[in-house]
């Protein structure tokens, strides 16, 4: 079967300041006669959705859309418009009295366009302009290759760092021409496009100067943000990995009263560390719920299973797990399901890294009296290091590595925090993977309950020895849903592994992954060797190599590359169809 394209689901917007944007007219004419819908219009800025977007779009004053979902906090959008004059007040009243899946669009009284992206990141917004017209899009579909920049093109630089960095995919567009509004920006697209950061991790630690540390407020948090999430679907899949975090979002799914509308499901290799059946077991015994467990096979992985991880506007890393991503999708699909639910982002949010720079945070805050030797020694248990070691990091600091050349924006400033909080940053800003494009992601939405606007705001204002509570992993999750949560599941202390997994996959996949990499774009462009690569994938060294998930990474980036160059060559094509009768 062939998978959907990525755009499906999302929407576009165009922008037609006035009567004379034929390049816009002909654009919104190919959509429709590809399937799209027109949803609303104002004066000349519309938004369209895909065949099968399930997005809602609504006029929340004159000149204001949304697209997607708001939640506010008692005052409603259109009251904040009207209290709010100038773009980036507005944008920081909705963001600071609200939360949701969305994107708001505006035009300012000089006719630029205004784009608002919420803090979470679950919708994607690129913007560009062409001609007098200006255009947005979750996906930038193939009925818009005519209206493409003239000077678009695969920025090299970028997928470079991106095959070091695979964080940057999320944040970075490798494409010259597009640009991509950051999670918690503000984008005015006028002439140029300019971006504003109104929120990011960074930003709020940085201003969070109160926090609520008990454990039932946190469990409030999350029980909300399922709930809300879970509320718009009839029909959902909850995945119950084994671990901690999944279990308790599939608790709060079932206490919230809605675990009837969902099926539950697990996944297992054959390596001991990749079967956690037992404690996916004890979280649906413990819920009443009945447990679908699939079993996830050691099979190469031919080239046509990559090929959908280049088709979105970013390469699509959150697909890399083909066998689950297939799996998921054909079930959601199979099921009706218009929701997939997930714990993801828990070791971020929660904190599961042991990390003495912990003692470092609790010591900066509360000096010398954070030093109690029965914490330190808990610590230093904790996290395999000395107490003089966790000491000497508290007292004389640590030095910090030198960041990138191209780093996360969302990690802009982070030099400020305190180190484990810094961690907790990155991590954070890493989970953007999680809402990156897949084949599950086209058949259902993703539901990241932990990765909302409440969960990263309430867990990123607690300090990291506040979640870390007793010393360990998750503590303050721990205690929270204590008494929710079946002992196995609350008092485990390892994780399951999907290490040998993929480097069994990567051992079968030799043939296609030579194929793919060895005489392709990223060889010729210099951003891998060939000759090393080709010496890596021999099979003594795949035995003892740590890391071979970067080959599968690495063939994903290929793909999009190869993808992307036939895509622009289609959009030279279609530019030039075009002349001929502009000309005339």
């Amino acid at each position: 079967m062939t998978p959907p394209s990525p755009d499906l689901r999302g929407y576009v917007v165009v922008d037609r300041p006035g009567p004379a944007a034929p390049e816009a007219d002909r654009a919104v004419r190919r959509l429709l006669s590809a399937g799209w819908r027109k949803a609303l219009e104002i004066e000349g800025l519309g938004v369209y959705l895909g065949p099968s977007s399930p997005l809602k779009v609504v006029q929340v004053h004159r000149r204001h859309l949304l697209i997607g979902e708001w939640r506010g906090d008692g005052v409603p959008l259109s009251t904040l418009v009207a209290l709010h004059h100038s773009a980036e007040s507005l944008a920081r009243a909705v963001i600071g009295q609200g939360w949701g899946r969305y994107v708001m669009v505006w035009r300012d009284d000089d006719g630029g366009l205004n784009l608002l992206r919420d803090p979470s990141g679950a919708l994607d917004c690129i913007c560009w302009r062409y001609g007098s017209s200006a255009f947005v899009a979750s996906q930038p579909p193939e009925a818009l290759n005519a209206v493409l920049p003239d000077d678009l093109a695969i920025d090299w630089s970028v997928l470079g760092d991106i095959a070091g960095a695979v964080n940057l995919a999320s944040d970075t567009l490798a494409l010259t021409g597009l640009e991509a509004v950051n999670p918690g920006s503000l984008a005015h697209v006028g002439r140029n496009v300019t971006q504003t950061a109104l929120w990011t991790p960074v930003r709020f630690v940085a201003a969070a100067h109160r926090w609520d540390d008990s454990p039932d407020a946190l469990a409030a948090v999350v029980d909300r943000a399922v709930k809300a999430l879970t509320l718009g679907h009839d029909r959902i899949i909850t995945e119950i990995s084994g671990g901690l975090d999944s279990a308790i979002i599939a608790d709060s799914l079932v206490a919230s009263g809605a675990g009837e509308k969902s099926s539950f499901v697990t996944f297992f290799d054959d390596q001991p560390e990749g079967d956690e059946r037992r404690f996916a077991r004890a979280a649906a015994d413990r819920l009443g719920v009945c447990l679908d467990e699939v079993h996830k096979p050691v099979a190469a992985v031919m080239r046509r299973q990559f090929e959908p991880l280049g088709q979105s506007v970013r390469p699509a890393l959150h697909g890399i797990d083909m066998v689950y991503d297939a799996d998921m999708a054909d079930r959601a699909r199979e099921t009706g399901a218009t929701g997939l639910l997930t714990g993801q982002g828990g070791d971020a949010v929660f904190f599961q890294s042991p990390d003495p720079l912990v003692v470092t945070d609790r010591f900066r805050r509360e000096g010398l009296g954070g030093l109690d030797p029965a914490y330190v020694a808990a610590v230093a248990r904790w996290t395999r290091h000395s107490v003089w070691t966790i000491g000497r990091h508290a007292l004389l600091g640590t030095r910090r590595p030198v960041p990138p050349t191209r780093r996360h924006r969302w990690l802009t400033g982070i030099e400020v925090l305190p180190p484990a909080k810094a961690r907790q940053t990155v991590q954070i800003a890493n989970c953007q993977t999680f809402w990156s494009d897949c084949l599950r992601g086209r058949a259902a939405t993703l539901l990241h309950p932990l990765l909302t606007q409440p969960v990263m705001e309430h867990c990123l204002a607690l300090p990291v020895d506040r979640l870390t509570l007793g010393a360990r992993d998750r503590g303050m999750a721990r205690l929270a849903f204590h008494d929710r949560l079946p002992p196995l599941i609350r008092e485990r202390r390892d994780k399951g592994d999907l290490s040998r997994f993929y480097a069994l996959v990567v051992r079968q996949s030799v043939a296609a992954i030579r194929d793919i990499l060895i005489e392709g774009r990223l060889a010729q462009q210099g951003l891998i060797d060939a000759d090393v690569l080709d010496h890596d994938l021999d099979e003594a060294r795949l035995i003892w190599d740590p890391a071979t998930n970067r080959f599968l990474i690495l063939c994903a980036l290929e793909v999009w590359a190869q993808a992307w160059q036939a895509r622009i060559e289609r959009c030279r094509r279609a530019k030039m169809a075009r002349e001929p009768f502009e000309n005339a």
